[in-house]
């Protein structure tokens, strides 16, 4: 199902997916993922205030929602593509998310907020073999630890309400930052308007502003899940040729000389 949207330059704040982009943009969506648990699999770390600091806060995936080291959220990811969705549809995934927040990069606003200066790098990795075949496709299978998707991008930013449990963090490159791509499953060259969006629901402690010279966000822990985004749609790795309208009317032609022959030959036995 291609999933086809216009989007408006504004921010949808609580809970939900965030994308700002020009009004003239329209983006598909190409693949979504989610949690495998509802634990908090995404945490966000404010550095205090130290005035030797380089950034203002780090952001990172953990395996488990008490984990205080980096590691890989299982999660559940999807290709929404038509031709690959038979066979990456909630598949299990490692999703591994690091991220900072630069220094100087206060919330903007008091109730609803616009956090900037998110800059970091995601993957998606599958712990599965993979195989895709079928009339339209070259036989090939994906061993264990493939790239479904990964990325890096710079000038995201995390939105929401100070006090609400729920909001967003998106990274586009139409937004004056930059975004890249790259799969095993999926071309990209050519695509344009790269999008990544992430929800952050059950958010706790409750958004709130760090106190002191480091305003930035203070820390808190979510359940992350998303989706990205292109124009037009990547395309997909391993799909058989498809023969140009001349050749399909010389296999025509051809067929047509292969059965006349039949029949001749028919003919001439009786």
């Amino acid at each position: 199902m291609h999933h086809r949207t216009v989007i408006t330059a504004a921010a949808v704040l609580g809970a939900g997916l965030v994308q700002a982009t020009p009004a003239a943009a329209v983006v598909e969506t190409f693949a979504t993922y989610s949690a495998s648990v509802s634990a908090r699999n995404v945490r966000f770390v404010n550095v205090g205030n130290s005035l030797s600091r380089t950034r203002d806060a780090t952001m990172y995936t953990t395996s488990t929602a008490t984990a205080t080291v980096p590691g890989a959220a299982a999660v559940k990811f999807s290709f929404l593509i038509p031709e690959l969705a038979t066979f990456v549809t909630g598949v299990d995934a490692l999703y591994t998310l690091n991220a900072d927040i630069v220094r100087d990069s206060p919330v903007n606003a008091s109730g609803a907020f616009v956090q900037g200066g998110l800059n970091g790098s995601f993957s998606f990795i599958t712990t599965q073999a993979i195989t895709v075949s079928g009339p339209r496709f070259t036989t090939h299978t994906y061993a264990a630890g493939s790239n479904l998707l990964s990325g890096v991008f710079s000038e995201g930013s995390i939105v929401g309400n100070i006090g609400s449990s729920a909001g967003s963090s998106f990274a586009s490159g139409l937004n004056g930052g930059t975004i890249t791509f790259t799969s095993d499953f999926v071309d990209f060259t050519g695509v344009v308007n790269l999008d990544r969006a992430q929800s952050l629901t059950a958010v706790a402690p409750l958004f709130g502003r760090h106190a002191g010279a480091n305003n930035a966000l203070s820390s808190f822990r979510a359940v992350a899940g998303g989706q990205f985004s292109s124009d037009p749609q990547p395309t997909v790795n391993f799909l058989a040729a498809v023969p140009e309208p001349e050749s399909w009317a010389m296999l025509v032609i051809g067929f047509g000389l292969v059965g006349l022959a039949t029949r001749r030959r028919t003919s001439a036995a009786a």
